[in-house]
């Protein structure tokens, strides 16, 4: 049981206090002190670290729910200097228990869990949820799940992975990938590797999305600028072609207009007549 009982004690602590309690990182954890007296009133302060209230820290780190028979401390987000912390306390207003024993936690340790995925690019991590990568056909792929704390000996863990396609439903590594020192390696990713990846590791799991581009989609914009600038180019060459269309016909009809033109024949007439009788005379 995690509870531990004593004929003389009137708290109890939850969980044992001589247990080695684990934290994992990011996640919360949970503290708690029972009042089984008669009188039904532990008469709770609040909870300390190394003396201090955990009532001065920053609002929401820490949670505190308390009534007369009970006091809970909760770690929202159990973060790296937590690990530090080398007592956690419950205090009270009772005579000769202001401290109870069994209500008095030792050092929280962190236990190795994923915190996030690295890629085989240079400073690619993933260490958010909901996270993606991207990558096109046939390029290689490495996701290696990331450890915090890192284990002293890698090879002493046993890091899980699956696959799901919706996020929801995981089951098994889809075909043509590797599974080398805990990592997963794709030599030639393709449409089928599309999914989510999750690497599991003592009852914590973190989770990435893949997606797997057409090898030809990183060409599409520029394609479709040549598209647009070939389309420009065809609309200017038949508008000058039109332009010089309308031209040359202008010039068509003004002549034809001109030999139609009285005035311009009777002119030629004359100029033709005059050169003829210039001609007898000589």
């Amino acid at each position: 049981s995690n509870i531990i009982f004593n004929l003389n004690a009137q708290y109890v602590g939850i969980p044992h206090i001589a247990a080695d309690i684990k934290a994992v990182l990011k996640h919360s954890l949970e503290l708690k002190c029972e009042y089984t007296g008669n009188d039904g009133n532990g008469e709770f302060i609040g909870w300390y670290k190394d003396g201090v209230a955990v009532t001065t820290e920053k609002p929401g780190h820490y949670v505190v729910m308390q009534d007369a028979t009970y006091s809970t401390l909760v770690i929202k987000i159990f973060v790296k200097s937590d690990e530090n912390i080398t007592v956690w306390q419950v205090k009270t207003k009772k005579n000769g228990t202001e401290e109870p024993s069994q209500c008095r936690f030792g050092q929280i340790r962190l236990k190795p869990s994923p915190q996030g995925i690295k890629t085989n690019r240079n400073n690619e991590k993933i260490e958010s949820t909901h996270g993606s990568i991207r990558r096109s056909e046939d390029k290689l792929v490495h996701l290696k799940c990331i450890i915090d704390p890192e284990p002293i000996d890698p090879n002493e863990i046993d890091i899980q992975w699956d696959f799901s396609k919706d996020g929801h439903s995981f089951s098994n590594l889809p075909l043509g990938i590797n599974k080398v020192d805990n990592e997963l390696v794709i030599e030639k990713v393709k449409k089928i590797h599309n999914g989510y990846y999750r690497c599991s590791l003592n009852d914590v799991s973190f989770t990435v999305l893949l997606r797997v581009k057409d090898r030809l989609a990183a060409l599409w914009p520029f394609i479709g600028i040549v598209s647009v600038v070939l389309v420009l180019v065809i609309i200017i060459l038949i508008f000058e072609k039109r332009q010089k269309s309308n031209k040359k016909t202008s010039t068509d009809d003004d002549e034809q207009d001109q030999v139609n033109d009285p005035l311009v024949r009777t002119t030629t007439n004359t100029s033709e007549n005059d050169n003829k009788k210039r001609a007898v005379n000589a």
